[in-house]
């Protein structure tokens, strides 16, 4: 569909496209004559002159022409051996050919001058009526040319964004549908679980209190057990909440933020879990002190990386997390980097998706790295990820 602003862009045809006609004919005085009868107020329309049908053909392959008005009787080549080379040729083969010829109106020179190419004669002397008609006639028919030459060009255009764009929101649908198929498989297993494990419990903590002499510290366990079956079936419930609202979040307002001031307010959300593992953090935002971006999002992107980074270190070293930004072809990237316990190089690739745990030991929902990949894809960003077992990993993101 071709857009209104497309359509704004149509202007009179012969305001767009310069109107060419090409006048040949051994003689200067009817190339002055012709000129003159066929002259009108239109400024767009330019007459070129060719004394020899040679002139006549390296004008033909330079110009943009909208008609010939090519006299048959020349020395050298006649205007039936032009129009005959003009027909060869690819580049000239569509133009309309009028002859303009002083031999009598004999069907042998008639059928001569069609078969050689012609499209009309005018016969001389010339009417102007007639003449002017007939050349009015041609033009009207080039201006539409190329208006339908425009029209197709802007439709195709528009036919490929819309290609484009369909193929952009099948690519997300069927993202959207494999996010939803992993949602069925996770309610199935992974929420069933703390489900069946809460019901457990509560049978046992039932059947506890139901004794003649209850034991109140194993009653005081199976609750403890059950309030942290509850905290996990939550925190799975609120990262699938936030997947959902990433989903449909494009258009978050943005805030100038400092990444130093943001990351303190991110350190004092998680100094327990930083005391827990004695870790260090060490920033350097000089290549990029601030960025334009949703302060949420960003909040979330940082909160993520860190938190990861902390509870997937490794037992044998304190954690050492360096967080830098820098500008890299018109984006900000943020570099989180860490001495962890890393993966190998075959599971790089499932780190960011829905539910993916490569480190059972430590509790979560496998949604972090899922919730910041959509937050930075949201935002035409990109995010990169390298990793060297028991060495430790380095999450790059592009931020524009």
């Amino acid at each position: 569909m071709i857009t209104d602003e497309q359509c704004k862009s149509f202007a009179p045809a012969s305001e767009l496209h310069p109107v060419k006609i090409l006048l040949v004919d051994d003689k200067a005085e009817n190339l002055i004559s012709l000129e003159s009868l066929l002259s009108t107020d239109d400024e767009n329309i330019t007459y070129l002159f060719a004394n020899s049908g040679e002139e006549a053909l390296r004008i033909a392959l330079q110009e943009e022409l909208a008609l010939i008005l090519l006299d048959v009787q020349m020395p050298g080549m006649n205007g039936y051996e032009v129009a005959r080379y003009l027909r060869d040729i690819s580049k000239t083969r569509d133009i309309p050919i009028v002859f303009v010829t002083a031999i009598n109106e004999q069907d042998a020179h008639v059928i001569e001058g069609f078969e050689a190419g012609a499209v009309d004669f005018l016969f001389k002397p010339l009417h102007p009526y007639i003449t002017k008609a007939k050349v009015a006639a041609f033009v009207k028919f080039y201006l539409q040319k190329k208006e339908l030459e425009k029209v197709y060009k802007l439709t195709l255009e528009a036919n490929q964004q819309l290609e484009q764009r369909v193929e952009e929101r099948t690519k997300e649908l069927t993202r959207v549908n494999k996010d939803l198929d992993t949602f069925v498989y996770t309610a199935s297993h992974d929420l069933k679980a703390p489900i069946n494990n809460i019901e457990g419990l509560i049978t046992a903590l039932n059947e506890t209190l139901q004794e003649n002499t209850p034991d109140l510290k194993e009653a005081t366990h199976i609750i403890g057990m059950i309030t942290n079956s509850v905290g996990r079936f939550k925190d799975t419930i609120s990262d699938l909440t936030d997947i959902a609202k990433i989903q449909y979040d494009y258009a978050a307002g943005k805030d100038q933020i400092n990444f130093k001031e943001l990351l303190e307010d991110v350190k004092l959300n998680i100094r327990n879990l930083i005391e827990e593992y004695d870790a260090t953090i060490i920033d350097d935002f000089s290549g990029a002190p601030e960025i334009l971006f949703s302060r949420k999002n960003l909040r979330s992107i940082l909160y993520n990386l860190i938190s990861n980074s902390l509870k997937y270190s490794h037992p044998d070293r304190k954690p050492h997390i360096v967080i830098s930004t820098s500008m890299a072809d018109g984006c900000t990237v943020l570099a989180v980097q860490d001495n962890g316990l890393g993966l190998r190089k075959q599971d790089q690739e499932k780190v960011f998706g829905m539910f993916k745990r490569l480190h059972t030991h430590v509790d979560g929902t496998g949604l972090g790295l899922a919730i910041v990949k959509r937050i930075v894809e949201n935002c035409d960003g990109k995010i990169e990820f390298d990793s060297e077992l028991n060495v430790g990993s380095v999450f790059k993101v592009h931020l524009k």
